[in-house]
């Protein structure tokens, strides 16, 4: 195979991730990245196609971090409201039957088998070697493994906290297992922070960055459809290779995890931290959280509003939508009336708060 080099960079310092990153149209920054890999390679351009292996264990660092942390996290929220460490412990002992002892292990574990196959696709993409499009499969597969084993890691303990403490707490669990998101995301995209549109870019930027490690889509590829409106753009996954395994048959062997054998919870009744509907994965409620409702909160104003998926056992809506508005004046009064917020918080056009 010859080589030959990239027409422009695939990758590039992003100062709001503070790291390198993918770079390009939406349209190129849609596709996977280990697909885009794997046509780089086809395209002999060996050298792209190791960069953008490479760029996919940053792409998945941020999972690599909270989700070891979480699912302990969540037994420390357990015990701070005095559930007994003996009901703790059968639960999560029927949790490791359920999901097995790997997935239990956490993900730090498996972590330096992913590197690994990174580092064998990265070098046989830079010398040309016969077998780097196998490598770079290889890479990606090994990826998907840990992270669905880490995401019924984490599903399986907020199951847990949701029957031992019961529903009506589940947004009070996010909130703790989120408190250092929650600062850093109103701190950075205030309009005191920083104009709008910058605001606006650095989120999409993250939207196609961290579904890109989620594996989005049935073929697992992280791939993300792109919608565009004239007051806002869309980023669609169908599914979500995470809540979507809650949901979704396709990526879970026939059992998506809110049925049975696992019966991870589902809301059951509305709750405004859950859009106050019926369906909502224990695992979704985080995204309405730290989108809609902490950010109404603090800053007066959704920063991604979210048509989410839902469970009925029978036709569940497993594609997801993320939609970055071009101006928040223009964020529609149901999508603060549906968390239970007042659409008199959002910001005039422009982005200047009234009063």
């Amino acid at each position: 195979m010859t080589s030959r080099q990239s027409a422009g960079p695939v990758v590039a310092y992003e100062p709001s991730l503070g790291r390198a990153a993918r770079v390009g149209s939406w349209e190129q920054l849609a596709k996977g990245t280990f697909r885009t890999a794997a046509e780089h390679l086809a395209m002999g351009d060996g050298g792209a196609a190791a960069e953008l292996v490479e760029v996919a264990v940053l792409e998945a660092d941020e999972l690599r971090d909270v989700y070891e942390r979480w699912p302990a996290a969540t037994a420390d929220w357990l015990r701070e409201r005095g559930v007994a460490a003996e009901l703790i412990l059968a639960e999560t002992t029927w949790l490791t039957t359920l999901i097995g002892e790997s997935a239990m292990a956490g993900i730090h574990r498996a972590w330096p088998k992913f590197t690994a196959a990174v580092d064998t696709a990265a070098t046989a993409c830079r010398v040309g070697e016969a077998d780097a499009a196998e490598a770079i499969e290889n890479a990606r597969a090994v990826w998907q493994v840990i992270h669905d084993r880490a995401v019924d890691r984490v599903s399986g303990m907020i199951d847990v906290a949701v029957r031992l403490a019961g529903e009506e707490h589940l947004g009070a669990l996010w909130d703790y297992l989120m408190e250092d998101w929650y600062e850093a995301h109103a701190r950075r995209y205030s309009l005191e922070s920083q104009p709008w549109p910058t605001s606006a870019n650095q989120l999409m930027i993250a939207i196609v960055d961290g579904f890109h490690a989620h594996l989005s889509g049935t073929g697992r590829q992280g791939d993300i459809e792109i919608v565009e409106e004239p007051q806002r753009i869309g980023f669609r996954f169908a599914p979500c290779g995470s809540g979507g395994r809650s949901l979704d048959v396709r990526i879970t062997d026939g059992a998506p995890r809110a049925g049975a054998p696992f019966g991870f919870a589902v809301t059951t009744e509305p709750h405004d931290w859950a859009w106050n509907t019926v369906g909502i994965c224990s695992y979704c409620v985080h995204c309405c959280q730290l989108n809609e409702v902490m950010a109404i909160d603090r800053l007066g104003y959704p920063t991604r509003v979210i048509d989410p998926p839902t469970w009925t056992a029978d036709a569940p809506v497993t594609s997801c939508t993320w939609w970055v508005y071009h101006d928040p004046a223009d964020i529609p009064d149901r999508v603060y009336r549906r968390v239970g917020r007042d659409p008199a918080r959002r910001p005039t056009r422009g982005g200047v708060h009234d009063g």
